[in-house]
Parts: structure tokens; C-alpha cells; sequence
């Protein structure tokens, strides 16, 4: 009935842990393959905590989240902040402000903890006139912008970088982390104030790519189980067709999305990446 509650959070959460048993675990009992939660970006929330940073949030639907990844030692994670608010501002969106999200890193196994991110949200304002849609793209291209001169530019690059999510309508909380934990680091998760009216969890089992935290779901925009058989021919067949797409939504921003897939990725974020494309493409 789209009515939002803390509740559904709670119930969501319920059900991820009762798929525990889907999930992978190494050697270390503490240490999963992945899991994780997407809700509607909480906008009471948000224009609550959001105070305590010195940031004003704008009305909901106005603005957008980025939940960043970012390299753990602090001047590096500094650097790829300032250069992601950088390059929002060089596509014509400005930065409302920074928030460190918090975490308790006192429940998850060594093996995660050692190769835990920063973790932030960036808000970011939604320009006069702008759809909500249009936005959304736009924010889409500012992100494939970003993991090229963050993560794989020259130079200095954060290996760690990566957005969870991107998005005024939706926001990914997840890690290299086990069902019962994921409540446990994200503290945002125990406020009631947190509210969704839809969620998606998901259990990871790692099978053809190590576990990492960036590969945990939700993606953007999918859970998926599984590998995909044909993932490198899918893969060429984008690359060969990228010189002839163009598009009436993206029209000059078509060649910053290149390349579309970022074959670091496992086979459903590849799934997820190109999704992204047709779905921003309409």
C-alpha cells in the first residue's frame, strides 16, 4: 500500500537473517560473503541526523544520496571525496554535504574488518527544474565518471572507491558482513525513524569471485543468485556496440558512461551495470 514503517526494516531484516543459510562463510566463522539491504532513502531521517553534520536537506524527492566507499586511511578517503565533489560539481549539481555513516566494527570478522572502507553519503541537490528522472540519470553518469578518475584513473588511485548506490529515490546498505551482523555495523539501521515502505535483502554465497565488500547486494538496481554462463560474450557484444548507441535521454552525457560494463565486477554486477543503462535509457 506504499505506507512507510521502521517495521517493514525490521521485518526485512528478519528475513535476511533466516536466509543465513544461503549465504558463504570461509574459515572464519565471522566473516561472510556478503549481505545487505536497498529501502526508499529515509527523508525524516536524514533531515533529522543530517542536522548533527551541519547539513540542511532540502524538501524529499529533492535531492540524492551517494552511499560512498572510500579507502580507510583518512587523507586518501579525503582526497576521493573532495575529487567526487569535484566532478558533481563539474556536471552542474552542487554537494549539500558530507556525512561519515556510523558503524560498529566491533561485530564483524577480522578478515572484514581489515579490509572494511570509510563509509559516507554525499547529498547532493537536485537542480530547479530538473525531473526527478532526469536527475536520476544524471546522477547515474556522475557515477561512471567517478569510479573511472577514482578508482581506476592514473595516478593516486583509491582502490577502495566504489558507490553502493546513487540515487533520489533509493539507498544500499550492505558489506562484506553476515545476516545477523548487517543491524549490528549500520547503526542507521536500529533507528526507528528509518522508514521504508519497500526493501530487498539478499544473502551472498561467493562461487567464481572472492567475497569483497562492494560485491555484496542489492546492486542499483537487482538481487540476483547465480552465475551467468555466457558473461564474457555478453560482455564483448556491449564493448562492439558502444561506438553506435546514442540516446534522446542521455544525448552529450551517451559517451561518459563508457565503458557501460566494469568488468571488475562480478557477473551480476555486470548484470546490474548494463540494467542501469537500458533503464536510464527508457
Amino acid at each position: 500500500k506504499g505506507g512507510k514503517s521502521h517495521r517493514l526494516v525490521v521485518d526485512a531484516i528478519e528475513i535476511l537473517q533466516n536466509l543465513t543459510h544461503r549465504g558463504g562463510v570461509g574459515s572464519e566463522p565471522d566473516t561472510g560473503d556478503g549481505a545487505g539491504i536497498l529501502l526508499q532513502l529515509p527523508h525524516a531521517f536524514f533531515a533529522r541526523v543530517c542536522k548533527n553534520d551541519g547539513i540542511e536537506l532540502p524538501a524529499e524527492g529533492c535531492y540524492g544520496v551517494a552511499m560512498m566507499f572510500a579507502s580507510p586511511d583518512a587523507q586518501r578517503c579525503e582526497k576521493s571525496v573532495q575529487d567526487f565533489c569535484d566532478i558533481t560539481g563539474q556536471e552542474g549539481l552542487a554537494v549539500l554535504g558530507v556525512r561519515p555513516v556510523p558503524v560498529y566494527k566491533g561485530c564483524i570478522g577480522h578478515t572484514a574488518a581489515e579490509v572494511c572502507p570509510s563509509i559516507l553519503q554525499v547529498f547532493i541537490q537536485r537542480p530547479n527544474g530538473m525531473s526527478r528522472a532526469d536527475f536520476e540519470r544524471k546522477l547515474y553518469v556522475m557515477s561512471k565518471l567517478a569510479h573511472k578518475a577514482i578508482r581506476c584513473g592514473q595516478g593516486q588511485q583509491d582502490p577502495y572507491f566504489y558507490l553502493a548506490s546513487i540515487s533520489c529515490k533509493t539507498i544500499v546498505y550492505k558489506g562484506m558482513l553476515l545476516p545477523r551482523q548487517l543491524p549490528a555495523f549500520y547503526l542507521d539501521l536500529q533507528d526507528n525513524e528509518l522508514a521504508s515502505a519497500i526493501a530487498l535483502v539478499h544473502s551472498r554465497f561467493s562461487t567464481n569471485t572472492f567475497p569483497s565488500w562492494e560485491r555484496a547486494h542489492p546492486m542499483h538496481h537487482i538481487i540476483h543468485n547465480g552465475e551467468i554462463n555466457t558473461i564474457r560474450g555478453n560482455v564483448n557484444w556491449v564493448k562492439a556496440r558502444e561506438a553506435m548507441l546514442q540516446s534522446d535521454r542521455f544525448g552529450e552525457d551517451m559517451r561518459k558512461v563508457f565503458p557501460v560494463i566494469n568488468e571488475d565486477g562480478s557477473d551480476s554486477a555486470m548484470l546490474d551495470d548494463f540494467l542501469q543503462l537500458l533503464w536510464h535509457g527508457g
